[in-house]
């Protein structure tokens, strides 16, 4: 059982993310931001405590929004969220993906329904994977994928299986919301 300070947070959460993501109040990425570096710094020191190798370069990218989506909000969230991180943590921002494909909204579907919506929804950005083939080929690599919120897993899940199959390096996602 949930104590009420908890369902308040998350309640805020959801909240701040609602307000950001579908009324365009962007100044809120500051705050979703800031919130990703601590997730990421989590990570880190998890990585740490298992005894990864430290990468030599790491980047950040994130889920990229269709064109329908995009006309509608006049921004993409996530990458508003990784250009934050970025700028707190000094890890650059790759634009890496491209979707293929509009895709209704994913809150509406079951687990099933969005495994099966995302497959091959998306292709990576050729000039991009150029520039971080360039590094990978010498050097350890992280990539952090950023959305707005993991629910099943299957978004970020089909971002990684499409850089995976192209380039070596370890793939992380760093998500605001659950």
């Amino acid at each position: 059982m949930q104590n009420r300070s908890c369902v308040r947070y998350d309640e805020q959460m959801k909240s701040w993310l609602a307000l950001y993501k579908y009324r365009g109040k962007e100044s809120l990425k500051h705050v979703l931001g800031n919130m990703l570096v601590h997730a990421y710094h989590l990570h880190r020191l998890a990585l740490e405590q298992e005894a990864w190798p430290k990468p030599d370069q790491a980047y950040m990218t994130f889920v990229p929004l269709s064109e329908e989506r995009y006309g509608e909000r006049g921004f993409n969230q996530a990458e508003q969220m990784a250009v934050e991180v970025s700028r707190l943590t000094g890890i650059p921002v790759l634009p890496l993906l491209r979707r293929t494909r509009h895709t209704a909204k994913q809150s509406f579907k079951g687990r099933a329904d969005r495994l099966d919506d995302m497959q091959g929804v998306f292709e990576l950005i050729p000039e991009a994977v150029s520039q971080l083939l360039s590094y990978t080929c010498t050097q350890r690599t992280h990539l952090y994928i950023v959305d707005d919120v993991y629910t099943t897993g299957s978004t970020l899940n089909e971002c990684a299986r499409v850089i995976r199959k192209s380039l070596p390096v370890q793939v992380f996602g760093l998500a605001f919301a659950r």
